[in-house]
């Protein structure tokens, strides 16, 4: 990490960090661990308070609470992100936090469940995390580390990113999607997804011996596992899911599962149960970027998991997954993932399993620590 210039200070920036940070999803779970970490990389001392649509706890113990509060708060600058912030399905994002598999997401009364649940937790705007108002009064926004879903082009959208000082956006894609709605091209910085620092990856051996424990713990099993990993948003219903299980059978697989939004937790459980595959249900947020550590391969459409099992050099297998793979272009050191598809899937894991990589996670952490270094400039941050 010495590439990055570090600048000290006496007395600590006030920050405020709006996310998803205490919804049940490991990738959302990681950005306020991370966040610390990159702000000590660019030497920066600061006091950072999060908030998210519903409070909880950060991975370090540190209070999140409701974005409804944060109005009360007076931080030198607000940092929106990381994750997929950059959306206007208010709704999809209430159901997504009510837990609600995809499939029973059409009804009447869910749906105005859902609707209560935005007007309670969710500040009026075109989207969840763009308010029609500044978030707090005087104190400049940046975007950090996001992505961008289907950009409504209207006169509140455009009214809503005015008033960013910055953008770090982890795809071309979502820089283009923000540029069209009127964000000034330089004030877009690309660069890779801030989980691509996360400090675990500066330690394969410590965290690959870690996941190897949970490993024979949880599953007794001491054979390089197989971690399945594939959510239904993304295409992969419990039948599509219980197919791929059954093609590996034999194999010492476990479906891994990333939380409970969405039902993920049980559809990934209920196939395991129906193919008599192995499950790691519930594992902490700690335990997870262990066990990808130790991993002989990981299948998985989840962009996060990618992200750190290829940072260990666990070899990762993917299905047609855009925003892994865009995600990927902003590294400068992009790890190794090879796409695959459902019927050549058995072949591929026998073939790839064990066969790690060399991978070097800090140019892709230098990277992100200078975007974040950057767009805190653009918010008058020293």
């Amino acid at each position: 990490m010495s590439a990055v210039r570090t600048t000290a200070r006496t007395t600590a920036v006030q920050l405020a960090q709006v996310g998803d940070s205490s919804a049940s999803n490991w990738g959302d779970q990681l950005y306020p661990r991370v966040t610390s970490h990159l702000l000590r990389l660019i030497g920066l001392k600061a006091a950072v308070t999060h908030f998210a649509p519903l409070a909880g706890t950060t991975l370090d113990g540190e209070p999140i609470r409701p974005i409804r509060e944060i109005r009360r708060t007076n931080p030198d600058a607000v940092l929106v992100g990381g994750g997929d912030l950059v959306r206007f399905d208010t709704t999809t994002v209430a159901l997504d936090h009510m837990a609600i598999p995809e499939d029973q997401r059409h009804g009447r009364l869910v749906r105005l469940r859902a609707a209560l649940f935005a007007r309670r937790h969710l500040l009026r705007g075109p989207g969840a995390w763009l308010p029609e108002e500044d978030w707090v009064p005087g104190a400049p926004t940046v975007l950090v580390s996001v992505g961008a879903r289907r950009v409504t082009h209207d006169a509140r959208t455009r009214a809503a990113v005015s008033r960013l000082k910055g953008v770090w956006v982890r795809s071309s894609h979502a820089g283009r999607q923000l540029a069209d709605i009127g964000v000034e091209s330089e004030r877009i910085v690309r660069a890779p997804d801030m989980v691509f620092a996360h400090p675990a990856l500066a330690d394969q051996p410590g965290s690959s011996q870690r996941g190897r424990e949970i490993v024979r713990d949880r599953l007794g099993l001491d054979e390089p596992l197989v971690v399945f990993h594939a959510a239904t948003f993304h295409g992969w219903p419990e039948a599509r899911v219980e197919a791929a299980l059954r093609s590996l059978a034999g194999l010492p697989v476990a479906v891994l599962s990333l939380g409970t939004r969405s039902g993920e937790d049980r559809a990934l459980a209920a196939a395991a149960q129906r193919t008599a595959t192995h499950a790691l249900i519930g594992l902490g947020a700690d335990e997870i970027v262990c066990v990808l550590a130790a991993a002989g391969v990981v299948f998985t459409t989840s962009m996060h998991v990618a992200i750190v099992a290829g940072s260990f050099g666990t070899p990762v297998l993917t299905p047609a997954v855009a925003k892994t793979a865009e995600s990927f272009e902003a590294c400068p050191a992009p790890p190794q993932v090879e796409g695959v598809s459902d019927e050549d899937l058995a072949d591929t894991v026998r073939a790839r399993s064990g066969k790690r990589t060399h991978h070097d996670p800090a140019p892709n952490a230098v990277a992100a620590a200078e975007a974040l270094r950057s767009v805190l400039t653009m918010a008058g941050v020293p």
